[in-house]
């Protein structure tokens, strides 16, 4: 199987575990008396609510992407014969230079934002990402360990280690676009895919760069705790406590995002993604059509589709 045929089946086992979770959460409730309808409409009486309280419904969440993020990106090592440990092996690299990414990691993160909210200007009514993660103290602090952790270290093996790393044999500009797109698609809604896309587009280019997942780890972790405080804040301050407190939160965040502006003009913007040579071109077409790697496409954009529409109906 060819480098992008390799990464699209891939992609595939990694977005089974959108199937799996929901499986395993309605034997759960088979087993608790509950039923598979107090899943998908959001039922928050009965098993689901004991699920969700308890920490079971987020000890799973972490289990089961986390678990399969791991195995796959492990296999697909294997697969193609790179060793997990040669993807730590970091060059060049410092921490100034770890500062200067994560600030143009949050400037990216406005960026999405303000991308998002054209198309709520558009009148496109897409869904959004959810954060009601806060059901107990237990699922909250499960959802902060997932997000801010397990999240930003198993995501980056799978899609910057292995699906990168395979696609790159066609090309490095290949593999960085595509598996920015499928981490984007990844997502499942099109707020995060947004935000997948673009980030996923950066932190592709800073792994090549130091030929290290070390960097794209650590402007993963900030970001994403970023999101989750802003959450936090949120979902757990009564609403003038929390408007106090996000006020000098955001402006923090607003100042980094300048600066992240700046070094993106300074420094990134010299540095564009490698180009390929006419050999590489000519693979890059023709990878681009392989029937797994579009399969793996047409199905996690399929998905994201149903899930805009479920939610739109519901």
């Amino acid at each position: 199987m060819s480098g992008a045929g390799t990464a699209g089946a891939g992609a595939l086992l990694g977005w089974s575990s959108q199937l799996l979770f929901p499986l395993t959460i309605m034997v759960l409730l088979l087993c608790m008396d509950g039923t598979a309808a107090s899943y998908f409409n959001g039922d928050q009486s009965g098993a689901i609510h004991t699920m969700e309280s308890s920490g079971i419904y987020m000890a799973l969440h972490c289990l089961i992407f986390g678990g399969t993020n791991t195995l796959v990106a492990w296999l697909g090592c294997r697969r193609i014969r790179q060793p997990l440990g040669g993807l730590f092996r970091t060059t060049d690299f410092s921490g100034w230079k770890a500062f200067q990414y994560i600030c143009i990691g949050f400037a990216l993160q406005q960026l999405s934002v303000v991308l998002y909210a054209v198309t709520r200007l558009l009148h496109l009514e897409l869904p959004e990402a959810s954060f009601d993660y806060f059901q107990s103290t237990q699922s909250m602090l499960l959802a902060l360990l997932y997000t801010c952790v397990l999240a930003p270290v198993t995501e980056e093996l799978l899609f910057r280690g292995f699906l990168m790393k395979s696609l790159s044999a066609v090309s490095v500009r290949f593999g960085i676009v595509t598996s920015a797109l499928l981490f984007g698609l990844m997502h499942g809604n099109f707020q995060q895919f947004i935000l997948g896309f673009v980030m996923g587009l950066f932190l592709g280019k800073i792994v090549a760069r130091h030929n290290s997942l070390l960097p794209s780890i650590l402007v993963h972790m900030a970001v994403n705790t970023n999101s989750m405080m802003l959450s936090l804040l949120q979902e757990k301050l009564p609403e003038k406590v929390a408007n106090v407190g996000i006020l000098p939160f955001g402006m923090a965040v607003l100042a980094f995002s300048i600066m992240g502006v700046l070094f993106w003009l300074l420094y990134e913007r010299r540095q564009p993604l490698p180009y390929p040579t006419q050999k590489q071109a000519t693979r890059s077409r023709t990878a681009m059509f392989s029937p797994v790697l579009v399969l793996a496409v047409v199905v996690l954009a399929g998905f994201m589709v149903f899930l805009a529409v479920r939610g739109a109906n519901g």
